[in-house]
């Protein structure tokens, strides 16, 4: 009888380890619903997640639930992901990040000059997270103004390091660097410098990215020399081919002298390889609510017409987005040591 007792006490012990080993692995799994103006980086953040370390994660664990743009279903149940407690999350960093994180060591190695040092350039590509800007459709892939656009700013960042300057990218992207494919990939997964998700609302996206730059220059204004670079492509009819032009904001002394500085670099580099082509890219004033905010003098690029054949081979072409970004960091060198 003491035995039978015995295993049938045993048998509840077990069943009630069982269950709490069940109920701790349950418990483990947290979730969380999506509340009217939920993003997934909104979320990750109030959870205490580095947001964009761990987008893709949640990407992964939720992607039955999660809409083409990368926006969540409101009242949906989502499932967050395991917290990292040990190593270094480092999977698949991007130029931003480690831009970012180590801005004084990043190229280290790499630089073979310091002309730029001592500078801050703030890149911001146009468009990114929810509005991919421009769109066009060419052999069967949507080409995104965004992902060109911030494709280069990535080429001019390195650029910058390399010749001793501090690049800050405004819009990042967790898992995009250097691409050399002809059709870049699209996603919505850009955000804004630290790590906010960009905003729906035209007018607040243009301010937040406003605001990144004027909190980074608010611990840098001992830096005499900063400035902005925004990229953009055009859409106009397909028959319009335009050139690469180049804005500043009314009145602004250094904007204007920088723009020139660009326009004059890229006159002479269309004089130099493409001699009978002839250029028209021009110097012109606009008053867009970035420039209008932003501290440090910026300078406004429209690289092409997306929509024009001939237009796109000056960013389709990895090369060409290399060409652009070289010549554009050679014009920063120029104005920069012409500033001193």
């Amino acid at each position: 009888m003491k035995s039978g007792i015995y295993i049938l006490l045993t048998f509840i012990i077990s069943i009630c380890v069982l269950s709490e080993v069940s109920a701790q692995t349950q418990d483990s799994v947290r979730t969380v619903v999506a509340q009217n103006g939920d993003g997934i980086y909104k979320i990750l953040r109030r959870n205490g997640y580095e947001a964009k370390d761990y987008y893709n994660k949640f990407v992964e664990l939720n992607k039955d639930k999660i809409k083409e743009d990368d926006s969540l279903i409101l009242g949906e149940t989502y499932i967050l992901p395991e917290i990292e407690t040990t190593g270094q999350n480092v999977v698949n960093d991007s130029l931003h990040e480690i831009v970012r994180k180590n801005p004084d060591l990043l190229y280290a190695d790499s630089v073979y000059s310091k002309e730029l040092e001592g500078a801050i350039i703030y890149l911001i590509s146009g468009h990114g997270g929810p509005d991919p800007g421009a769109v066009a459709e060419v052999e069967g892939n949507t080409l995104c103004e965004d992902e060109y656009a911030y494709d280069i700013c990535l080429r001019i960042a390195k650029g910058v390091e390399e010749h001793g300057g501090k690049a800050y990218m405004i819009i990042g992207d967790p898992d995009d660097g250097i691409r050399d494919d002809k059709y870049l990939k699209v996603d919505y997964d850009e955000y804004c410098w630290p790590d906010l998700e960009i905003p729906r609302d035209h007018n607040l996206r243009l301010k937040q990215r406003a605001d990144a730059v004027n909190d980074i220059y608010a611990e840098n204004k001992s830096v005499k020399y900063q400035r902005v670079i925004e990229i953009h492509l055009d859409s106009r009819g397909t028959s319009s081919a335009v050139d690469v032009f180049f804005y500043h904001f009314p009145g602004s002394k250094n904007g204007k002298a920088t723009a020139e500085v660009l326009q004059k670099v890229f006159s002479e580099k269309y004089a130099k390889y493409q001699p009978n082509r002839g250029y028209t890219g021009t110097v012109g004033e606009r008053s867009l609510l970035v420039m209008r905010k932003v501290l440090p003098p910026e300078v406004f690029l429209e690289l092409g017409n997306i929509q024009n054949e001939k237009d796109r081979k000056r960013f389709l072409d990895s090369d060409n987005r290399k060409a652009i970004s070289k010549w554009i960091v050679e014009g920063l060198v120029e104005d920069y040591v012409g500033s001193k």
